[in-house]
């Protein structure tokens, strides 16, 4: 697997999963894919949680992809949410599907950050406070808008609220839920996150410890688990002056905090509808494609080249710098429906 470290400048299932309310589905047509992946990855490609962010590894395929079926829940689910909300904001959704746009979502979303650093007993591998605080910089200058000309800003912005730091081996050596070579009762996803969350679900907990099998980082969406294992873990590595690189300049939290608002990767269900379920995110297929950083990649038929340099891609962090307006939108809804005043 050939990773591509350049920079911007050198370079799903069935339709009845509907979102149409909401002005976020990808192009109404079920196409088979193009160049289809295979159906699971080979090599040393890391068996991870679905919304989980990687390094290169096999051939690229990424088998941990939210399945169709499991789309079109998630879907349901907010589009049910939705309908729940205040008239305004359910007629914002409709004014989104006939393309127009109404400022009825809030402009700014407060989210109080709580960073939880997992050292070795000896409290070796941590990360400084320094680092955590240029962490929460990448973090809001990629919901803001600030990294790219054509990223959409976002109404999110993170304020650290905390920081502690826990001497702990076995926590440090973190397992995570899917692990293959760990038992699911031995993973420390329960055990840590139990101790150490703080706030409601509204507020953002990020544990940083070490990661094995090439794993960047993970988070849970916000209607899978209960509040006390709501979270983004990450590589300790992956924060900014890591020694993680190319993946070390902080946009794993970045990538990951989507999963958390609800955004799905840029190539789920590959070139099949819906896509991530966002319609200003163009189709790419879920292949090795997804680590590279070539802005002529075109690995679906539908119109458009691949978002390499979305987020909710896998490129490298010199590559990730934008989120759509789409996106903006659906994390924001997603945001009222399933953590505002929950």
């Amino acid at each position: 697997m050939n990773l591509t470290g350049s920079r911007r400048s050198l370079a799903s299932m069935a339709a009845g999963a509907t979102v149409l309310g909401l002005g976020l589905l990808g192009p109404a047509s079920p196409m088979a894919s193009v160049g289809a992946a295979s159906a699971a990855a080979g090599g040393d490609c890391v068996s991870a949680p679905a919304n989980a962010r990687q390094t290169g590894g096999g051939d690229g395929t990424d088998p941990n992809s939210v399945s169709a079926a499991e789309t079109a829940a998630m879907e349901r689910q907010l589009q049910a949410g939705i309908q729940d909300l205040p008239r305004h904001i359910r007629k914002q959704a409709r004014a989104l599907a006939r393309g127009k746009h109404q400022p009825h979502l809030p402009k700014s979303i407060k989210v109080d950050t709580y960073v939880h650093v997992i050292t070795k007993s000896d409290g070796t591998g941590g990360v400084t406070n320094a680092q955590i605080r240029d962490q929460i910089k990448v973090m809001n200058d990629g919901f803001a808008g600030k990294t790219s000309p054509t990223a959409a800003d976002t109404p999110f912005k993170f304020v650290l609220k905390g920081v502690d730091r826990t001497r702990n081996d076995d926590w440090y050596e973190w397992g995570y839920p899917g692990d293959e070579e760990i038992p699911a009762e031995d993973t420390d996803d329960e055990e840590a996150k139990t101790a150490l969350h703080q706030g409601g679900w509204g507020d953002l907990n990020l544990y940083v410890a070490s990661l094995g099998s090439n794993l960047l980082g993970y988070a849970n969406y916000p209607n899978e688990v209960e509040l006390a294992l709501d979270g983004v873990v990450l590589l300790n590595d992956s924060l900014p002056g890591g020694a993680a690189a190319p993946y070390n300049e902080g946009d794993t939290a970045t990538h990951e905090v989507g999963h958390w608002l609800f955004l799905l990767h840029t190539f789920e269900n590959g070139c099949a509808f819906p896509g991530d379920e966002v319609i200003d995110t163009a189709y790419q297929d879920d292949g090795d494609n997804i680590f590279e950083c070539d802005e002529a990649l075109d690995t679906c038929a539908q119109p458009g080249t691949d978002p390499v340099h979305n987020f909710m891609s896998y490129g490298d962090d010199p590559c990730l710098d934008e989120f759509t307006r789409g996106q903006s939108v659906r994390m924001t809804l997603a945001w009222l429906v399933f953590r505002a005043n929950r």
